[in-house]
């Protein structure tokens, strides 16, 4: 799905998307778009996931406004999971707020609605913000059932470092409970991996079940990220232990058509959404520059 620059005030990228499976044919599509200021908001487009991804239609106001000056969102909104919760639709989104001393600080948020596109904030502030086991900030969840309730897996953030003069985040996953999806345990739980060596960070983490168990898909990239060399962002999955975390060796997502030079996809894949069907998987995932170009897809076949 390109960028429709120009339309409205959607100026560039379309991020993070995130998915709502409504019916067989139609999935809905939430993501952040960008405006001149570089502003985020979240927008939407539904598909027919058994026709190419053919649009059906198209969503291209600000679902949510950005909160009041001094606000965890006040500078920027971005989708990460939405689930339907007691018969609405929860969609939990990372907020931005800007910093003098570094780029921004990021918290998570919860807007609900009754038809998926009108939401309210189920709270001026966050559902998660910075605390004893999140020092720095928390952004892009997911949130799945558990037989205990919900579980949400989530980015940390560990601290800043300097490359090539400029400060950049580093983060790690952790995890935590709710009985309700509204109201979160303090505590929280590092998810074990053996993929962080110096400078490596994980982020944007999504949940699928097959055979024997769950599997966790993420991006990990280096601290020197941008320089589009072997630190850049690429996806990679582990099999999981709902109840002991992740028990599987990194495995790099690999594509039957690699991304080629000049291809939208060429020096960055991340912030993957896992979609499950009868036929097999659907990733849907943003390339270079965070989703500057649009959004792809890429298909798994289970047979």
């Amino acid at each position: 799905m390109p960028v429709r620059a120009g339309h409205g005030w959607w100026a560039s990228h379309a991020q993070s998307p995130t998915v709502l499976a409504l019916s067989p044919r139609l999935w809905r599509i939430y993501f952040a778009g960008r405006n001149s200021d570089n502003r985020s908001s979240i927008l939407a487009v539904d598909v027919d996931p058994q026709d190419g991804m053919r649009v059906l239609d198209e969503h291209l106001d600000p679902m949510l406004g950005w909160g009041p000056p001094g606000t965890f969102d006040c500078s920027g909104l971005a989708p990460s999971c939405a689930l339907m919760v007691g018969g609405c639709v929860h969609l939990y989104y990372s907020g931005v707020y800007p910093r003098n001393d570094v780029s921004f600080q990021i918290a998570i948020g919860l807007a609900i609605s009754d038809d998926g596109l009108s939401f309210k904030k189920a709270f001026a502030g966050p559902v998660r913000g910075i605390g004893p086991t999140d020092p720095y900030f928390v952004s892009t969840p997911f949130v799945g059932t558990t037989e205990y309730g919900y579980r949400m897996w989530y980015v940390s953030g560990t601290g800043w470092a300097q490359t090539n003069g400029v400060w950049e985040p580093e983060y790690v996953l952790r995890s935590c409970d709710s009985s309700d999806a509204i109201v979160w345990e303090a505590h929280s739980i590092a998810v074990p991996s053996d993929d962080l060596g110096d400078g490596i960070s994980q982020t944007r983490p999504w949940i699928t079940h097959e055979a024997g168990g769950m599997r966790l898909w993420y991006s990990r990239r280096g601290r020197d990220f941008r320089a589009s060399g072997n630190e850049a962002y690429r996806l990679f999955s582990r099999r999981m232990d709902a109840r002991e975390g992740t028990v599987g060796e990194a495995e790099p997502v690999i594509f039957s058509n690699p991304p080629a030079a000049g291809e939208f996809d060429s020096s960055m894949q991340a912030y993957c959404c896992v979609m499950q069907r009868p036929s097999g998987d659907v990733m849907f995932y943003n390339g270079n520059g965070f989703g500057e170009a649009g959004i792809g897809w890429a298909t798994r076949d289970l047979t």
